[in-house]
């Protein structure tokens, strides 16, 4: 009788874990929503898609984001306590870095019981430094999830 109670134990335990590990992970994915920017590239008075060659980016006080790799997107993690976060940007290791800065609200949502509070933000304003940027254009300015593209930057040719 008591290795029945043993045996059920058990699995409740270990049901439990994998419960919690399945809700982490869904937990994860909903409280993800990166700013997602887009590059594209002048080529005879024509902006394209491009791929930038060695693509450098942190966020100014923090660790790295990417680091010396062939990109076509940059994903930027927004921080929720500020309304504003600042990136050190190069893409390419012979041309001048630029420093971006995003300014916006904050918004949070309510997920479930399980995962709590996430935040929304509310792009305002995007300020680059433009030494290799040529301009910045907002897609949008709602920041609700990862799979929108909100923001093109342009570069030219050189």
């Amino acid at each position: 009788m008591k290795s029945i109670y043993q045996i059920l134990l058990t699995c409740f335990i270990f049901a439990g874990i994998v419960a919690c590990e399945n809700e982490t992970k869904v937990c994860d994915q909903t409280l993800r929503n990166d700013l997602h920017t887009h590059f594209k590239r002048d080529s005879l008075n024509i902006f394209r898609d491009t791929v930038m060659p060695k693509v450098t980016a942190y966020a100014l006080g923090r660790d790295t984001i990417y680091r010396r790799q062939p990109l076509s997107d940059m994903y930027f993690q927004l921080s929720p306590i500020a309304d504003s976060s600042r990136f050190y940007v190069k893409v390419d290791s012979a041309a001048v870095a630029d420093t971006i800065t995003f300014r916006y609200s904050r918004v949070k949502h309510f997920i479930s019981p399980g995962c709590g509070f996430g935040t929304y933000f509310n792009l305002d304003t995007v300020i680059a430094t433009m030494h290799t940027i040529d301009s910045v254009s907002i897609n949008n300015k709602s920041v609700t999830s990862s799979n929108d593209t909100h923001l093109l930057l342009y570069f030219f040719v050189k």
